[in-house]
């Protein structure tokens, strides 16, 4: 199981993404990268109420890493869903699933209740950063087991199931509710920009002005600005 989360999980996000209604390809700045032993491949799309929806797998000496967002356009009540897994062929070092805060949404008995339903893997802290952004229904794990990982596949599944109910009956709201998402959703971006891993990993392959543009434009670029009167 330990070789199959990563694509596993993948899987579920791809027809994840594809299901949703209205969804359109959308164009990476950076596709497809292959340098040495690492490669990275980028899939991004679009869809009413979602701005960017972002997977992206990478693939380092044995290594295997899986990174998705969902970015909510910020005119509708929408959170962010994120996953992340870094998996060696022995164990999962890291597995992260939340839906995040933004501003006016409360929706939070169903994300609750399926959080309380699975207490799997090792526990681990979260870092200083991301204290600031994630609910307190993320999940940050090491798993070892079997039974770990696959209890790990059906919370994805399940978050994903109920964050795409919500992505499928928000509507619009007021300009004010919006410009507050834009801001909580720039805030994310800020703080996930400051995960010293990420950029530590980058730039062992690439210089600081390349791993600066792929951090800040592909994998949490902030949403277009809004005027606000």
């Amino acid at each position: 199981m330990q070789n199959d989360i990563v694509q596993d999980i993948a899987v579920l996000l791809s027809y994840t993404m594809q299901d949703i209604t209205g969804v359109e390809p959308l164009e990476s700045p950076i596709g497809e990268v292959k340098k040495d032993d690492l490669i990275i491949r980028n899939t991004m799309y679009k869809a009413p109420g979602l701005r960017k929806i972002h997977l992206e797998l990478a693939e380092i000496k044995g290594m295997k890493i899986l990174h998705s967002v969902f970015f909510p356009d910020p005119n509708y009540n929408i959170p962010i869903f994120g996953c992340d897994i870094v998996a060696t062929d022995k164990v999962v070092t890291a597995a992260i699933v939340d839906i995040s805060p933004v501003s006016g949404f409360d929706k939070w008995d169903d994300v609750k209740e399926i959080s309380n339903e699975f207490n799997i893997g090792e526990k681990r802290e979260l870092p200083s950063w991301g204290g600031e952004i994630f609910s307190p229904y993320c999940k940050f794990m090491r798993l070892t087991e079997d039974i770990d990982m696959a209890n790990f596949y059906c919370l994805v599944l399940n978050y994903l199931g109920i964050y795409c109910k919500t992505v499928a009956s928000a509507e619009k709201g007021s300009m004010e509710d919006a410009y507050k998402r834009y801001q909580d959703q720039c805030k994310y971006c800020d703080q996930q920009r400051k995960n010293d891993k990420t950029r530590g990993i980058l730039e062992k392959w690439f210089d600081k002005e390349w791993v600066d543009h792929y951090i800040d434009e592909v994998l949490f670029c902030k949403p277009k600005p809004m005027l606000v009167l």
